[in-house]
């Protein structure tokens, strides 16, 4: 008689691809938090059987699931109606794994340097599952403050920030969240560029300009100045942006702040070890219609 291995059929499934054994009832969990993730920003927050059919399970299991990851504080549960959101250490948890990116260690330690040298408030942003995405700020001191809060998202094609991303991240990625902006801009939410050519042409004059711009883009008494950071790759890893009130911050892109936004942003990068030999500017994003 062979020694029980302690695991049985139920609970242990062939990772597809790699041949590993892996515990399923884990890869089942995950599945939850999946589906939580993705409607993480419904509002009001998803009910059970949202989740369930999100994770293709049925509700009676989900729910089982969803009893120990409350335990395990990974979900929580409004008791009153019976909604479901990430709990307490899911949210430490993609703190800690955005906190282990390299360019948010380096960059975020040196937010209150650049604020106090800018003059202005500055955030960092990178590329999260909704785009990009708000994840250190540094208020400037001054008699008005101009803010934005960190897990903020901003759209691609009226944000500073968000012409960045949209300039230098591959379309692969962005394609989703820019057809969605460009939706919003239709319906009247800016008056951003939504044909290809016009935006085609606003991300080429990003990149020639080194920097992203908005003069009122979400706000029409706020400015905008944002510069990438790029990794040893060559790949843009996130965003450095700046913004003040529309009578106070200089966005010209050969003004002073620009100038140095765009050489901190630089320093970050050549920290990061990347060297613009890397770049591929003759391949740029391409946008479809």
């Amino acid at each position: 008689m062979t020694k029980d291995s302690g695991f049985s059929p139920a609970t242990v499934a062939d990772v597809e691809g790699d041949g590993r054994l892996g515990i399923q009832s884990i890869e089942s969990a995950m599945r939850l938090i999946s589906a939580l993730i993705e409607h993480s920003f419904d509002r009001p927050p998803p009910m059970l059987k949202t989740l369930a059919a999100s994770a293709g399970m049925s509700p009676a299991k989900a729910h089982r699931y969803m009893v120990s990851l409350i335990r395990s504080e990974m979900v929580e549960r409004d008791e009153a109606s019976g909604r479901y959101r990430l709990g307490p250490m899911a949210r430490l948890l993609g703190l800690r794994a955005i906190q282990s990116i390299d360019v948010v260690r380096l960059a975020g330690a040196r937010l209150p340097q650049i604020c106090s040298e800018i003059g202005f408030s500055v955030a960092l942003a990178i590329w999260a599952f909704e785009g990009p995405t708000i994840i250190a700020v540094e208020e400037a001191r001054r008699p008005i403050t101009i803010g934005t809060r960190v897990g903020e998202v901003l759209p691609i094609l009226h944000s500073a920030t968000g012409l960045v991303f949209g300039a230098w991240m591959p379309l692969a990625i962005t394609e989703d969240v820019l057809r969605r902006d460009a939706a919003n801009v239709r319906r009247g939410a800016s008056d951003a560029p939504v044909s290809k050519l016009s935006i085609s042409a606003l991300f080429e004059r990003v990149r020639k300009e080194g920097i992203g711009v908005t003069e009122g883009g979400l706000n029409p008494t706020i400015n905008a100045l944002s510069a990438p950071i790029f990794d040893h790759r060559g790949l843009l890893v996130a965003a450095l942006s700046t913004l003040g009130a529309a009578n106070e911050l200089d966005v010209a892109t050969d003004g002073p702040v620009a100038v140095r936004l765009r050489q901190l942003a630089a320093d970050l990068s050549s920290e990061l070890g990347y060297t613009p030999e890397l770049m591929d500017n003759d391949n740029p994003p391409v946008v479809q219609n």
